[in-house]
Formats: structure tokens, sequence, C-alpha cells
């Protein structure tokens, strides 16, 4: 009881479970959206564009990108467009001509993942997983490359729109503090595995 409080303390005072409602994640899905525009060859015109993505491999403005990844751009597009996080409808709108972007949390291990997530601003999380391990990969395909694999004992956030039957998580290894440990897509059915479940 007095473990399942604790989490309670910690669901209440952590930002970093709950850093999509505590923001509009624009900037998130600006970033998701030319991540992978990057990994198809697009040359960045604008400065922020320029700083966050090496224009170095480059080789085109009109990049051609696969169905899924095509799909996956359009529910970001769409989300942006009209974002329904937001307290008055509006879109989207970030200011290109700065060289940095605050609102992607962990983009260093977001740079790792080949096809990117969309979130819808809503949250939630598995705290304490009490499951078998399953492996974290870069793109929802059991073929691409694993970036971590969750073990019993970790948590995870759950803060973004499931691909088809495939989750995105945010991994740490104990409780959600601090910087988390990887990330990645996964298919496993988690169930009643966790010792609190927050959405």
């Amino acid at each position: 009881m007095k473990r399942v409080v604790r989490y309670l303390v910690l669901l209440a005072f952590c930002p970093t479970l709950l850093w999509a409602d505590a923001d509009t994640p624009c900037g998130e899905l600006w970033f998701a959206r030319n991540a992978m525009l990057n990994d198809a060859g697009y040359c960045f015109a604008t400065p922020l564009g320029r700083s966050l993505f090496d224009n170095a491999d480059c080789t085109t403005r009109q990049p051609v990108v696969d169905r899924r990844v095509s799909e996956q751009i359009s529910i970001i597009q769409d989300l942006e467009r009209d974002p329904p996080f937001a307290l008055e409808q509006q879109r989207c709108r970030i200011d290109t001509s700065q060289r940095d972007l605050d609102e992607v949390p962990y983009i260093g291990l977001r740079r790792r993942v080949a096809f990117q997530p969309a979130t819808d601003g809503t949250s939630g999380g598995c705290i304490g997983y009490q499951g078998s391990s399953f492996p974290l990969y870069a793109a929802p395909d059991a073929n691409a490359a694993i970036l971590g694999v969750v073990e019993p004992g970790f948590s995870f956030s759950l803060s973004h729109l499931p691909w088809r039957d495939w989750n995105f998580a945010i991994v740490w290894r104990g409780d959600i503090i601090g910087e988390p440990l990887t990330l990645g897509w996964y298919r496993q059915n988690i169930g009643n595995a966790c010792t609190l479940f927050a959405r």
C-alpha cells in the first residue's frame, strides 16, 4: 500500500509523465513531421530546420516517403491544423526563424526513432511494470532496429497515439523521474502488469 501511495504522489508532482498536458505539443509535432522528412533527404530552408537537422546529406525539396510515413505525416499535419489540445481552436504555429526548439522532450533520444510518433496532448503511464521483458523498436516494425528493452520494475509514459497495433513508450529504469533510459515502439499487451496504470 505504501508503494501505491508513493506512486500516486509521484504522479501528482512529476511533470515528466504529464509533460504533454502542461503545454501544447506543437513543437513536438513539428519535430516529428520534419524528422521523417529529414530521413527522406529533405533540404531545409528555415533557420530552425537547418539548426535541428543536418542539411549536409540532403538531396531534395520534394522528398519521396513510403506509404506508412506519408500517412503518419498526414495525421501529424491534421493535429497541427486542428489541435485537440488547444483551448481555442487555432493552428499550431512554430517560429521557424529561431534556432532551437525547447518544446521537444528528450530530443536526443527522439533522433534515434525512424518512424516518429504523433501526440494529441494526452498522457498516461505504466508505473512499476511487472510483466515479461519486451523490446522497443525504432519503428512500428519487428524488423526495425531495437532501441532498448523494457524490464520488470521499469516505468514508462504513454503520451503518444498508437500506430495500428503498436504503441510508443518513453521508459525509465524505476520511477518516472529525471532523464529516461530509452524509448520506442512496442507491440506487447501490458494488460494488468503495471503496479499503477494512469491514463
